[in-house]
Formats: C-alpha cells, sequence, structure tokens
C-alpha cells in the first residue's frame, strides 16, 4: 500500500470520529456494520446514520498504537485505541478500535467498525505473541 493510501484511510477515520451524519451516508459500504458498546450495540448501515443525526458528535479524537494491514489492494483494516472527547466535562472516551475497509472503483468506504472501551492505562498494545487457549 502507498503512503498516500495509507494518509486516505486514516484521514478518513477522523472523519468517522467527527464528520456528520451526510459523510457516513456518503462513504458506508451498503452492507456496512457497526459494532459499539452497549447500549448501541450491532448496528446496520441505515441505523448508524439515523443515530448519527440525533447524538452528540465527538469534538476531538486522536489516535494511538495505530496498525494498517493490507492484505490486497482493496481491502484495508486498520486497528488502534482512539481518545475521543465530546468538549464537555466528563466525556472522555478511549477505546481500542478497528476497522475495515473494501476499496470500491477506486473510492474506499467503510465496511465495518469495532469499539471495545477501554481503561487509559489499559489502552495499550502488545506487540508481542499472544497464546490463546
Amino acid at each position: 500500500m502507498h503512503q498516500d493510501q495509507a494518509t486516505e484511510l486514516w484521514q478518513l477515520e477522523e472523519k468517522f470520529w467527527l464528520g456528520s451524519a451526510d459523510f457516513y451516508a456518503a462513504t458506508l459500504a451498503p452492507e456496512a456494520l457497526m459494532v459499539l458498546p452497549p447500549p448501541a450495540g450491532i448496528l446496520q448501515r441505515a441505523a448508524t446514520i439515523d443515530s448519527l443525526r440525533s447524538g452528540n458528535r465527538w469534538r476531538k479524537v486522536a489516535f494511538a498504537h495505530r496498525h494498517l494491514v493490507s492484505p490486497g489492494s482493496t481491502v484495508a483494516a486498520l486497528a488502534y485505541v482512539a481518545h475521543a472527547d465530546r468538549g464537555t466535562p466528563g466525556t472522555s472516551y478511549v477505546a481500542q478500535c478497528s476497522s475495515t475497509y473494501l476499496c470500491d472503483q477506486g473510492r474506499w468506504v467503510l465496511v465495518m467498525h469495532h469499539q471495545t472501551p477501554a481503561a487509559p492505562s489499559n489502552a495499550g498494545v502488545s506487540s508481542a505473541p499472544q497464546k490463546i487457549r
């Protein structure tokens, strides 16, 4: 993957955190899913866009422990820790996140996004292999 494509994907990811419902409507894949903490849960495309029209949006976001995997020229996955804030006291949020993008006719669209809330002190990512039992 070229550096300009990687930059484009990270810029899109930031827009998904800070952008409008119109941005989502233009950039979510038709079959997109969002896997969010309760009470939101798993949202399909239409429910995701509807929730943005009535919800309080994030004002700031920063990404740490950024990883990008591109197993082919039309698929890319991002993994990172997000530090977000809605701009009012008590609205800080930290989550481990992943997003999967598809390049559809030369344009990246979001297929799936997942968030797992994390305590700020536990939000790091280990690069050491982990045994799964």
